[in-house]
């Protein structure tokens, strides 16, 4: 089989990848990033099968998937979980903003706190944005931190491939029409999806909305002659500019919020 993006069949990215992980094997073995996807179960997988040392972590952000939280419990028990020091809601009314595509702070603060000064293998992969397809194999972040990517070539149908041909279990969300499975109403998710997630889960919606309702009575003074009137429009807008990103890829909605000042008028 010929994968989609790459000169390699699948057996001979399989022994790159297994390859890959053996060549940068740390001594005191892997920090391995799991999040309970697709891509992290391959690549939990491959290391298992290179024989290397590692021990694998997720970082729990509160707003994953109930169903997902269950995959990892039930078929996963090898896997540390790593609670954070705040939650969601708390860290949105912290940044006094909503994450945005350009502005993921909740992903410094929730996902890639852990292993520091360990060399860490992930499951990024080139097809997955022109930003990730920019990243090397190897490579050194600006904490100084080692990362391995060892399916960073390999294409979605090659991910599929390898789960079926190995039978190795996965999150049953994928089954129900779920792309990607990570954290509820994330910025980077489309708007198709979005809805499906507000549907599903009116927990995670409430969350949201209570902090859009904090947010607003923080900014209120500011938010006078603005187009927002509540909460409630604070959260519709930014479920809604999902819209505008699924039509011009990797673009941001007019920016309301800035890192450094909270709302921007």
């Amino acid at each position: 089989m010929v994968i989609q993006n790459s000169l390699f069949g699948i057996d001979e990215l399989i022994n790159d990848a297994i390859n890959l992980l053996r060549k940068h094997e740390p001594p005191e073995g892997y920090y391995l990033c799991f999040s309970g996807g697709k891509d992290s179960v391959v690549v939990h997988d491959l290391a298992v099968r290179a024989g290397v040392k590692f021990d694998a972590h997720h970082n729990i952000t509160t707003v994953e998937p109930p169903e997902l939280m269950k995959f990892i419990r039930d078929n996963y028990p090898d896997v540390i979980n790593e609670h954070p020091k705040i939650s969601m809601y708390s860290l949105i009314v912290k940044k006094r903003m909503l994450p945005l595509r350009k502005s993921r702070y909740c992903c410094e603060y929730l996902k890639e706190h852990g292993g520091q000064g360990r060399i860490k293998i992930t499951g990024i992969r080139s097809a997955e944005s022109s930003r990730r397809a920019k990243r090397e194999r190897v490579e050194i972040d600006k904490q100084g931190g080692l990362f391995v990517h060892p399916i960073k070539l390999w294409s979605t149908e090659t991910i599929w491939e390898y789960i079926h041909l190995r039978g190795l279990k996965y999150c049953r969300l994928y089954d129900d029409g779920f792309h990607r499975i990570g954290c509820v109403l994330c910025p980077y998710g489309k708007y198709s999806s979005a809805l499906r997630e507000i549907d599903r889960y009116p927990q995670f919606v409430a969350m949201y909305k209570r902090a859009c309702n904090k947010l607003y009575e923080i900014n209120k003074d500011r938010l006078q002659n603005h187009k927002w009137t509540s909460g409630e429009d604070m959260f519709n807008w930014w479920i809604e500019g999902r819209k505008w990103h699924d039509v011009i890829a990797d673009c941001n909605s007019i920016p309301l919020f800035s890192e450094d000042d909270g709302m921007i008028l």
